[in-house]
């Protein structure tokens, strides 16, 4: 017989509601977004829509995956068939994208629509993961574990580094969660995670505006650069190849003005004046300053809370489930939405450099959003089960 699912109502719950307030704040920082690029002189409301609805389908479409996902017994997806099936496919994405989005390398285009397999990527390397190491568990400190991992891993965010590198730091968050808790020796994860600070530092060296990002981020900005020409001339010399934006501290700035502008309990819904055509990318990656500025600290916090909340179920999940390949699916899909959602909250804040991490359920976007709900319902397929023990 199969297993009875008792639904894990305050994961679940929890959910529902970060993705009801995502959707609100997307209208309210999207709303103005179609009549700004299109410099309309005349207000058109049914323009003001245009990204709600887009959002809303991409919520139903993703809503709908993962209620399959929560209906469908985690255990038949440790088969080997699935889990390699599913990383051969990733892995030819990965790399057709390069060839089908020569510019950026992130996007498919297809009958008017995008999709960003890096965001798919999510899922399935957690999938991965909570197969690889809950047959290894015994030998996680073995070469013939440690280097399959390696290899994996490493050639996915790779992949995904060379067009997005914000992505792939945040894949890497629960690849280091899961072998650190499944008891890798300090040597071997010392060395992958100076591997890692490796990859990320080609990749900011293989692209001008992410180098700087990161000199904007410690004071050297654009202006003492081009001020001092002979004391940063490499750093010149390397801006001149590029055509990308160059202003990093912009978006930053924006965005303290939106959160400052805040305060404890916001200046209402709608209200924000960041959003018209002042904080770039106000309804993607940036999003949380008008939410700072819309529903101040209070609401801040509160969504806070709601992403502790979830990684706490999922911890949770780890100590209560039977299965290691239960436990280990768990805890990835929870390191990856935390950690991703603290990537984003430190950028707008300003507490790390400027990098296009979506907000998880929050920020604008139609392959982050689905993505993000598969992931839960993988989550909510474990926990629906190991509560009902």
């Amino acid at each position: 017989m199969p297993a009875r699912i008792h639904t894990d109502w305050p994961l679940f719950l929890a959910i529902l509601a970060i993705l009801a307030f995502g959707l609100v704040m997307v209208f309210s920082a999207s709303s103005t977004v179609p009549h700004l690029q299109n410099h309309m002189e005349k207000w058109q409301p049914e323009k003001s829509w245009e990204f709600a609805e887009r959002q809303f389908g991409a919520a139903i479409f993703g809503l709908a995956l993962m209620f399959a996902l929560r209906r469908l017994d985690y255990q038949k997806l440790q088969h080997p068939f699935y889990v390699f099936l599913s990383i051969n496919i990733m892995l030819i994405l990965l790399l057709g994208v390069i060839a089908a989005d020569p510019k950026a390398h992130r996007w498919y285009r297809f009958f008017g629509a995008q999709f960003q397999p890096s965001e798919l990527a999510k899922p399935v390397l957690i999938l991965f993961l909570a197969w690889f190491v809950s047959r290894r568990e015994n030998k996680i400190n073995d070469r013939y574990t440690l280097l399959p991992a390696l290899l994996v891993v490493g050639g996915m965010a790779g992949l995904i580094g060379f067009g997005d590198l914000g992505t792939a730091m945040v894949v890497l968050a629960p690849a280091v969660t899961v072998f650190f808790v499944a008891g890798i020796e300090r040597r071997y994860f010392y060395l992958t995670c100076l591997l890692g600070l490796f990859l990320i530092i080609g990749f900011v060296l293989q692209k001008p505006y992410r180098m700087l990002r990161i000199t904007s981020f410690v004071g050297i900005t654009q202006e003492k650069i081009e001020k001092n020409p002979e004391k940063y001339k490499w750093l010149a010399a390397r801006l001149e190849q590029t055509n990308a934006t160059r202003d990093a501290e912009h978006q930053p700035r924006q965005a303290k003005l939106a959160v400052g502008s805040g305060g404890i309990t916001g200046v209402g819904l709608g209200q924000s004046t960041q959003k018209l055509g002042f904080l770039p990318e106000a309804h993607t990656d940036f999003i949380l300053g008008v939410i700072a500025e819309e529903t101040g600290l209070v609401g801040c916090l509160i969504l806070l809370a709601a992403y502790v909340f979830i990684f706490w179920r999922g911890l949770r999940l780890y100590w209560l489930t039977p299965d290691a390949f239960g436990r280990y699916l768990a805890l990835g899909c929870v390191a990856l939405v935390t950690a991703q959602a603290l990537f984003n909250m430190s950028v707008v804040l300003e507490m790390a450099p400027t990098k296009g991490i979506p907000l998880p359920l929050i920020s604008y976007g139609g392959s982050a959003v689905v993505c993000t709900l598969i992931t839960f319902g993988l989550l909510l397929s474990v926990s629906d089960r190991a509560t009902s023990r």
